[in-house]
C-alpha cells in the first residue's frame, strides 16, 4: 500500500521547515554549565508508552543523586503513567501532554500557559527527533537548554552534547550522556527504577498472599501481551509453562492480565489484573521472576527489582532489553519452549 500523497507531503515539509530553521538559527554551545548555580531542571520526554517513560528514569536518578537539592519536573506524554514518576523525592511537578488537548485548542492554549509560567534553570530534552519534544522545549523558559547535537534536524537549544559514549546503545542509558554538559561523567550502573516504598512493597506482599501461601514454592508471573508481530502465541506460552512445572513442579503461575488479555491461559495458571502501575510493580517486586515478551510491563517489572525474562521473538534487545544484572533477554525465534524454560531456570538458578 503506498504511503498517501498528503503524509508524503506533511513529512517533506517537516524536513525542510527543520532544515531551514537549523540553518538560520545560532548554533548551540558545548561550552559546559556550571553546576552550582543549578537550581530547577525540567526534563522533558512526551511519548505514550510505558516503556520510554521508564527510561527516562536512570538520568532522573543521577540528577537527583549529582543535584540532591535541585527541584525537577517533568514533561510526559500519558496521564496513566504520571505515577510512575512518583517515588523520585526531588520530582515536584509531574505533567502530562495528552494526546487529546490538540483537539480543543482552548485547553491546549491553557496547557501552553502554565508550562510557560515557571523558569528553570535548564531544560533537558531526551529526544531531539521528537516534534513534540522540540516544540516543548521552545515554550519552555529556561536560561540554558540542552540536548544531543543534532546536524540534520533543528532543536531549539543553546547548549548540546555530542554523543560520544557510541558502544551505548541502549535507549534508557544513552540519556545519561547529557550529564556531561554539568562535567559529569555518565553512571551507567544507574538502571530503571520507580523507586518504590517500603509501604508499597509491603501491599504487593500482602496482594500476593491473597493469590498464594508463599511458602508453596517459587512464584513466577507472565503476561502473554505485545504490540504486532511481538506478540507470542497461546500454545508457546502453555508449552513454556508446562516445561517449567515439569523441572520444578512446585513452581506457581500467575497469568497478569490486560484489557487485550481478558482471560487467563488455562485452568493451570492463578491471575490477576492492576490497573494502577505502581501497585502493579509492587506486586512484581515480591515475584520470584516475571516472564513477558518485548511490551511495557517487561520495563516495568525490571523497575520494580524483580528478576525478569524477556523473550524476544522479532526485535533484538540490543536497544530495548533488560539491563539489570538478575534479568535476561532471551532470543526466542529459533528455540523451542523446552529449550527457553531451561535457559531461564539456569539463569535464575533453580
Amino acid at each position: 500500500m503506498s504511503i498517501p500523497l498528503h503524509v508524503q507531503f506533511r513529512r517533506k515539509l517537516k524536513v525542510v521547515v527543520g532544515e531551514s530553521l537549523r540553518f538560520f538559527s545560532p548554533k548551540p554551545s558545548l561550552h559546559p554549565i556550571v553546576s552550582k548555580d543549578i537550581k530547577s531542571i525540567l526534563i522533558i520526554r512526551i511519548n505514550y508508552r510505558i516503556g520510554n517513560m521508564l527510561f527516562t528514569t536512570p538520568l532522573i536518578q543521577q540528577v537527583q543523586r549529582d543535584f540532591p537539592s535541585v527541584k525537577i519536573d517533568v514533561l510526559i506524554g500519558a496521564p496513566f503513567t504520571k505515577s510512575l514518576f512518583n517515588g523520585f523525592k526531588n520530582i515536584e511537578n509531574i505533567y502530562d501532554f495528552p494526546r487529546s488537548l490538540l483537539k480543543h485548542p482552548i485547553k491546549l492554549f491553557q496547557y501552553v500557559k502554565q508550562l510557560r509560567s515557571e523558569k528553570y534553570d535548564v531544560v533537558l530534552n531526551l529526544n531531539g527527533n521528537s516534534s513534540s519534544d522540540r516544540l516543548a522545549t521552545l515554550l519552555a523558559k529556561s536560561t540554558y537548554k540542552v540536548a544531543f547535537c543534532n546536524d540534520t534536524t533543528f532543536t531549539p537549544v543553546n547548549r548540546c552534547v555530542q554523543r560520544e559514549d557510541l558502544e551505548i546503545n541502549h535507549e534508557a542509558l544513552k540519556p545519561l550522556e547529557l550529564m556531561k554538559i554539568f562535567n559529569l561523567s555518565p553512571d551507567y550502573e544507574f538502571k530503571l527504577s520507580i523507586a518504590l516504598s517500603e509501604k508499597e512493597l509491603q501491599w504487593g506482599k500482602a496482594e500476593l498472599l491473597k493469590l498464594i501461601n508463599r511458602e508453596s514454592g517459587k512464584v513466577f508471573a507472565i503476561f502473554r501481551n505485545a504490540r504486532f508481530d511481538k506478540l507470542i502465541d497461546d500454545e508457546y506460552w502453555q508449552n513454556l509453562i508446562e516445561s517449567l512445572k515439569k523441572r520444578d513442579e512446585e513452581i506457581t503461575i500467575i497469568d497478569i492480565l490486560s484489557p487485550d488479555v481478558p482471560v487467563k491461559l488455562s485452568n493451570e495458571v492463578l491471575e490477576y489484573s492492576q490497573k494502577d502501575l505502581r501497585k502493579l510493580a509492587a506486586f512484581m517486586a515480591n515475584l520470584d521472576a516475571f516472564i513477558c515478551g518485548d511490551t511495557g510491563p517487561m520495563h516495568l517489572a525490571s523497575a520494580s527489582g524483580v528478576p525478569t525474562v524477556a523473550l524476544f521473538k522479532t526485535t533484538a534487545p540490543t536497544l530495548y532489553g533488560t539491563l539489570k544484572e538478575r534479568d535476561i533477554s532471551l532470543e526466542i525465534k529459533n528455540k523451542s519452549a523446552q529449550n527457553v524454560a531451561v535457559e531461564i531456570l539456569n539463569h535464575l538458578k533453580l
